[in-house]
Order: C-alpha cells, then structure tokens, then sequence
C-alpha cells in the first residue's frame, strides 16, 4: 500500500473513532451529518459495520428522533435509577460493577503518557465509552502526523499504544457493554450504534496487526 492510500485509510480510522464517540454523547441536531460521515468512513474502510451505519441514519431521518433518542439515552447511560448499560470501561473490568477502579487509573496514566488530561468541561469518568473512543482517535492523529514526518519509530509506536489500549481496556469491554444497549434499547438508533461500535473494534484488532504494530 503506497502512503497515500496509507494515509486516506488512516485519516477514515481516525474519523470514525470520532464520530461514534460523538453518538454516545447526548444526541443533538449535528447527529444525523455525524451518522452520514460515519457510514461514508466505513463504507471506504469496507468493514462488515456498515449495514448498522446505514440503519443508524435512517433513525435520525424523522422529526421526532431526538427526543426519543434523548430518552433513550437518558434510560441507557444516565439513570438517575439504574444504568441499564453503563457506559464506563473499570464496571466491566473490575469485576465489581464498580465506577473509578484501578482500571480507570491506568487509562489516565495512558492519556498522560501522549500530554492529554481530562477536560474540565468532561464531567464523567475518563473511563466512558466517549472518552475512550475519542483517545483512539487521537492516537490515530498522532499517527498520521507521524506517517506524514516519515518518521518510522513514531509510527509505529502510536501503532503500538492503540493495539495495547483496544487490548487492556476499550477492546476488552465493548463486548458486554454493547450486548447491554442491544437489550435494553428501545430505539433502533442504539441498538445499531451497538452493533457498528463491536463489529468495528473486532476489525480493528486484524487491522492493527497489518499496519505492523505487534507488541515490543
């Protein structure tokens, strides 16, 4: 694969990654563009997600999509009853259902490592979906930027850091998380946004090992 083809394939990875932390933010008027660019992302990264991405922005297609989606929302993610299906990686990871375990320390310890902290204006745990989706797409600009500079250890060492993030915690939860928003959704939106993130993180990991990033 020549650089440039290298690089359109790695800036849809990045976009991507965007766009489905963005749908697990609480939805607004800018989420049905964000659906539209992430089916065209995964339609030029030619993964199996894309008939989700495709019914995903059909649910966005109606007048009253966001105040059933909001709701939806509300009952999946926020409460203030239960978590039908928490969106944080350390109740999945801990073994104890519970929130800011030792799990979420590393994942903080891992956005360090690249200069990234916790924005203020970010009031959940640095362990939601959201926040983690969004640091795979960071390591992917890193990438690219390195990918442009022709620099080759960088390369593969932001190749590296997304392996082992999918690996010990994103990849390694989506899994239960996303079986729960399947079954507990009242909406065909997140149900398909279920399904496009699982089936995505599962290719990513056949991905990562033909760009070269083994572990060192």
């Amino acid at each position: 694969m020549n650089i440039d083809d290298l690089l359109m394939r790695e800036t849809s990875r990045r976009d991507v990654y965007k766009a489905l932390s963005f749908c697990f933010y609480l939805p607004d008027d800018n989420l049905e563009l964000t659906t539209e660019n992430l089916e065209g992302h995964l339609i030029t990264l030619n993964t199996k997600a894309v008939t989700n991405a495709k019914l995903m922005r059909s649910e966005c297609q109606n007048d009253k999509c966001l105040e059933a989606l909001t709701i939806d929302f509300a009952r999946l993610f926020v409460g203030p009853f239960q978590l039908l299906a928490p969106p944080y990686g350390s109740v999945y990871l801990e073994g104890e259902r519970k929130i800011m375990g030792d799990s979420t320390v590393d994942v903080i310890e891992r956005y360090r490592e690249v200069g990234l902290d916790i924005s203020k204006q970010f009031k959940d745990a640095p362990d939601h979906i959201a926040a983690e989706l969004e640091f795979m797409h960071v390591l992917i600009c890193l990438e690219i930027s390195a990918l442009q500079d022709g620099i080759a250890e960088d390369i593969q060492k932001f190749i590296h850091r997304q392996r082992a993030f999918l690996n010990d915690h994103l990849g390694a939860w989506i899994r239960p998380f996303t079986e729960l928003v399947t079954t507990h959704a009242q909406t065909g939106f997140y149900r398909n946004l279920a399904q496009t993130t699982k089936l995505f993180i599962d290719e990513e990991f056949d991905e990562l090992l033909s760009l070269g990033g083994e572990q060192k």
